[in-house]
């Protein structure tokens, strides 16, 4: 039904913005210092990252939790099965990891909650030109070829296909939230070693 149908959209929302809200989080740290403190006492400054990521999933899962409770006693149907239910979660659990880590290579080259925008807006772009309220085949003209071509197109529908029992764009939604992980991963410790260059 529809309600599973936003739901997924819901789900994976949150999960990318989860990971955005913990980088303000981050630049918060900056603007009050704390984060030179940590930089100052951390042995391995790369684990301060893995911190930030350990500290992103648990706020989601308690978000994810609340969400999934509402939504089945809204009455969404799950015709999937355990396996697709624990895919559904994990997939959005890289997305919460990349939202986070985009988030978290801003806030280090910014160290100010001004930056909050640049951390939130592309995340936000990216969500809205994905196929939210219809099918992609049901999209058409310009607003079609954009959502062709944003990966989140992809993890969406791998989400509403799990909790549907029909696994459509699994591997590729999987693939793709890795990739966008690796890459924002490297953005992330790029970002630290600004915030160390920077003192």
């Amino acid at each position: 039904g529809y309600t599973a149908f936003q739901f997924c959209f819901v789900l994976i929302q949150s999960a990318a913005f989860g990971g955005v809200f913990t980088g303000f989080g981050i630049a918060r740290d900056f603007e009050y210092g704390f984060a030179r403190r940590l930089l100052l006492a951390a042995p391995n400054r790369s684990g301060i990252v893995l911190g930030y990521v350990l500290a992103a999933l648990v706020r989601w899962a308690v978000t994810a939790t609340v969400l999934t409770l509402v939504a089945v006693l809204a009455g969404m149907n799950v015709f999937g099965g355990p396996i697709d239910v624990f895919g559904m979660f994990a997939l959005a659990f890289l997305i919460n990891i990349a939202g986070l880590l985009w988030a978290s290579g801003v806030a280090m080259r910014f160290r100010t909650m001004q930056a909050g925008p640049v951390m939130q807006m592309p995340v936000f772009l990216t969500l809205f030109f994905a196929p939210v309220y219809v099918p992609l085949g049901l999209l058409d003209g310009w607003i079609e070829a954009l959502a062709r071509v944003n990966p989140l197109t992809y993890v969406l529908e791998a989400v509403r296909s799990m909790l549907a029992g029909d696994e459509v764009h699994v591997l590729l939604a999987f693939g793709l939230a890795l990739a966008l992980i690796a890459g924002f991963a490297f953005w992330a410790l790029r970002g630290l070693r600004s915030a160390e260059a920077a003192g």
